[in-house]
This record gives structure tokens, C-alpha cells and sequence, in this order.
């Protein structure tokens, strides 16, 4: 049960983003308030208040940055981006919980537990839910869209990275207790932190999974400042790069030092057309596998037994991910395009009891099952697009000033997505990202499309006064042009 601190510093935080957007500049205010938010607030803990949808440490940061950003700042906030496709996946991602109720009117019945039909009242929630959660994704195309703004973006994952290597190593040699000690509650069960002889860190993030995957994109960050740094700041970013990926390791998650070793490489030496070719090959994978799930052409057996190499544990969780999604994927094929709605419905449960069977542990399989194909196009379509895109305009991107920096932020996007395969990892920077990469995207088409409209004007060729001559002064300087040996070399050369 979360002590009063927990409540009085959910209330509080929006003080503290008002005093951030007067002191500092708008997107550096933005990007403390909401990532500050993320690592600071506690977790599992809200306000729950009728209809509206519960006001936690991801809801407040973004509802108040919203307001702040419309009622602080002179720029026009839009809420569509310039893509109409984008525009469209939006619109979709917004009505999909009422289709969703929409085609979930009847109860659903399993022995003694009888859960109830969707109501108006429920598809307008999750709406309201749906529109917080998007307002990251807008404040990152209209307002993050400068180099400069993704430069700041990538010092603030790495200062507060270095920042939040404090709590962690603290944590990893007395235990996760941080949460405990400052909210009043441990958020998880214990015994999931435990890891090779010691423990996964929590701090205030709510799993040992969501630390190593923070500790990851700071490193990441830490990475694509390194390609562009010069002089002495290479060698400081090299040791602050050494540095989090020790603590990366102490994190104990195998996941996450895997993306580190496979793609650490390939921010720092590989040119910015493979770095796109790598982004689209994770967007085609994160499309893919969905339909080669449910059409069991994942070879499941090859990778336990590799994962089996690793550690007995490891693969023993990994089956039990592996059955949960078959598991969940037949509940959902009930239903292909709506989904099974809210209040745990998409989950199978035991006819005669009514117990829980399943537990959805990929983000994926969690929308399938929830919002239904269309649900998840909606969702997963915004998220791809900006990669998509940038992987487009691979052959324009060479020179740019900001290319690397660009490339970084996308190829943390990318794992960030490819991660929500296993993994529920998505947060309100993972949208802010997507929001930045879709404002760089847009912005190149768009200056592409001026230059092409715009007519440069030229100058008017010079006239040349003729004056006529009398007929025998004419004559006389034709012939005199002609003696001139300097004039009939000219002559020649032009006849040949």
C-alpha cells in the first residue's frame, strides 16, 4: 500500500513542471517533466476518479505537460501531423476502444465469474485513455523537432542515466528496497529480482526489466553522442559509455545486455545506410512475427534450447511466455478485428472456476487481444512509420549535419519496439520518440516538395543596343576582322 508520500508526490509534480517550463527552455522543460516523471514518480500507484482514467506517474507528466505547452508557449500546438497516413493511424488509435466496446455488448461467462458487457461508459474511458496516451507523440512532432532538440534528448537519457546509476548500484548490493523504504511498498513480487546470485535492481521503475531497459537506451544515448563527439569529449563519453554498460551488466537481464553487444556496434561504426537497413529490418520483424506466431512458423523449440545454454531458469520462462501467447492468440482469433474489450476479457479462464489461466506478458499479444487487429495496426502503424520513412529517404540523408544523431534516436526506437515482442516495455518516451523521428521525416519531404515548388527567379539576359551602321563603314570593319589572324584562329576553332 503506497504511503502518503506516493500520493503528495504525484500531486506535486505538476508544480515542479511549471517551475521547469518558466526556468528553462521548452523542450528541455518537456523532456525532465516527462522522463524526470518516469524514473522519479512512484509506480502502481494512482488516483482513480469516475470516468476519467487513473492519474498515475505516466497520465499526470503528460497531462499537465499538454497544458502547459498550450497555455506557456506562443508556438501553435496541432494535434494531427502533416502525414495523412499518420493522421489516419491516429484517428484509428482513438476510435478503437469504442469499436472495441462496440463488438463486446455481451458478458462473458466462465463457471462462477461473470464478466460484464461493455458499456458507453467504458468505451468513452479508454478513449480519454487512448487521447493521454498519444500526447507525448504530439508534443514530439511539434515541439522536439530541431537537431539541437535531439541532441538534449540524448544528454538527458545519459546524464540521468549516470544519475540513476546511484539508486541502482545501491540497490544491487542491499537488495530492491528504494521503493519500499521512500513509497511504503514493494511493487513486484520479490523473488522475480533475484537473478544469478544476487539481485535486479527496481528503484522506483516497478521491475528489475524496465531498470535494464532504461540503463539500455541511456547507454545507447551515451553511444550515438560518442559517434559525433571530438577531442577530449570522445574519451569522456567513452568512459561514461564503459561505465553504464558495467551497470547495464549488474542489471542482470540477459535481454538487454544482448541488444547492448548487437547493436552498440552498429551506432558507432556502421554507416548511416546500414544503420536504416537495421531499422527497417526490426520494423519488418516487429509486422512480422505476429502472423508468424499465430501461424506457428516460429521455430519455439531452436530457441529454448538455446536459451537452455544460457540457463535452465531463463528457458523455463521463456516456455511459459511461449505457451501464454499461444494461449492468448487462440482467445484473440475468437475475435480477429474488435478484440475481447477491457476488464481482463481477452484472457483465457478456466470454464468451471473461473480462474485466470494466461498472462499476457507481450505488449503485442496484449492489444491483439484487447483492440484486435485493427487495434494493433493503429498502434503499431504510428510507432513504424517514422522508421519506415527514414529508411525511405536513406539515400538522401548522407552529409546531413544531424544524421547520426537522427540515426541514433531510430535505432533506439527500434529495439525499444522490437522489445515489446517479449516484453509490456512501452512508455511515454517510446512515443516521444516516434514524435521526433515522424517531425524529422516530415520535415525533409516537406523542404523537398518547397524546393521543388519554388521557381528561382533569373536575370534577364542583357540587351545590346544595335546601332546601325552606314553600308560602307560596315563593310570596312568586316574585312578588317577578317585580316585579324587572331579572329581567324576563332573562326576555325568554332567551325570545328
Amino acid at each position: 500500500m503506497p504511503n502518503s508520500l506516493a500520493y503528495l508526490m504525484l500531486m506535486v509534480w505538476p508544480i515542479i513542471m511549471v517551475v521547469l517550463f518558466k526556468k528553462l527552455p521548452a523542450p528541455r522543460a518537456l523532456l525532465i517533466s516527462i522522463l524526470g516523471g518516469y524514473v522519479i514518480l512512484p509506480p502502481n500507484t494512482y488516483f482513480d476518479l469516475p470516468l476519467i482514467p487513473t492519474l498515475d506517474k505516466h497520465t499526470i507528466p503528460s497531462l499537465a505537460a499538454l497544458v502547459l505547452c498550450l497555455t506557456m508557449l506562443d508556438q501553435k500546438i496541432r494535434f494531427f501531423p502533416q502525414s495523412r497516413l499518420v493522421s489516419i493511424l491516429m484517428l484509428g488509435f482513438l476510435l478503437s476502444p469504442i469499436v472495441s466496446a462496440l463488438g463486446n455488448l455481451e458478458p462473458v461467462f466462465a463457471g462462477p465469474v461473470v464478466l460484464p458487457g461493455m458499456t458507453a461508459r467504458d468505451a468513452i474511458s479508454e478513449f480519454l485513455k487512448h487521447v493521454i496516451i498519444i500526447i507525448p507523440f504530439v508534443l514530439g512532432f511539434n515541439i522536439l523537432s530541431t537537431p539541437d532538440n535531439k541532441r538534449e534528448f540524448l544528454t538527458l537519457y545519459m546524464v540521468i542515466g549516470l544519475i540513476y546509476s546511484i539508486p541502482i548500484l545501491l540497490e544491487v548490493r542491499l537488495s530492491p528496497q528504494l521503493n519500499n523504504w521512500v513509497y511504503g511498498f514493494f511493487p513486484q513480487l520479490f523473488w522475480q529480482q533475484v537473478r544469478f546470485g544476487g539481485f535486479r535492481p527496481t528503484v522506483f521503475l516497478g521491475h528489475g526489466l524496465l531498470v535494464a531497459f532504461f540503463v539500455l537506451m541511456s547507454f545507447l544515448a551515451t553511444a550515438s553522442l560518442l559517434r559525433g563527439s571530438l577531442g577530449n569529449d570522445r574519451w569522456h563519453k567513452f568512459g561514461i559509455l564503459v561505465y553504464l554498460f558495467a551497470i547495464l551488466i549488474l542489471c542482470k537481464t540477459v535481454g538487454a545486455i544482448l541488444f547492448a553487444v548487437l547493436f552498440a556496434p552498429i551506432v558507432l561504426f556502421a554507416s548511416s545506410r546500414i544503420q536504416r537497413w537495421v531499422m527497417l529490418i526490426c520494423a519488418v520483424f516487429l509486422i512480422a512475427y505476429p502472423i508468424l506466431r499465430a501461424e506457428d512458423a516460429i521455430p519455439v523449440e531452436r530457441i529454448l534450447g538455446y536459451a537452455a545454454q544460457i540457463q535452465a531458469e531463463r528457458a523455463q520462462s521463456l516456455e511459459f511466455r511461449f505457451e501464454n501467447e499461444s494461449m492468448l492468440l487462440e482467445r484473440a482469433a475468437e475475435k480477429p478485428l474488435t478484440g475481447w474489450a477491457f476488464w481482463n476479457r481477452n484472457r483465457n479462464m478456466d470454464p468451471e472456476t473461473g480462474r485466470v489461466l494466461t498472462v499476457p506478458d507481450g505488449y503485442w499479444v496484449l492489444i491483439i487481444g484487447v483492440l484486435g487487429w485493427f487495434g494493433y495496426i493503429c498502434i503499431f502503424g504510428m510507432l513504424i512509420f517514422p522508421l519506415l520513412r527514414l529508411w525511405a529517404r536513406r539515400k538522401k540523408c548522407i552529409g546531413s549535419p544531424d544524421e547520426y544523431v537522427t540515426n541514433g534516436i531510430a535505432l533506439m526506437l527500434s529495439i525499444n519496439l522490437v522489445d515489446l515482442i517479449p516484453n509490456a516495455s512501452i512508455n511515454s518516451m517510446t512515443w516521444i520518440m516516434a514524435g521526433m523521428l515522424l517531425a524529422k521525416s516530415t520535415a525533409a519531404v516537406r523542404d523537398r516538395s518547397d524546393e521543388a515548388d519554388v521557381t528561382v527567379p533569373q536575370p534577364d539576359p542583357p540587351r545590346v543596343a544595335h546601332v546601325r551602321k552606314p553600308r560602307g563603314q560596315a563593310k570596312a570593319t568586316a574585312s578588317a576582322q577578317l585580316k585579324n589572324p587572331h579572329n581567324k584562329r576563332r573562326s576555325r576553332q568554332t567551325n570545328t
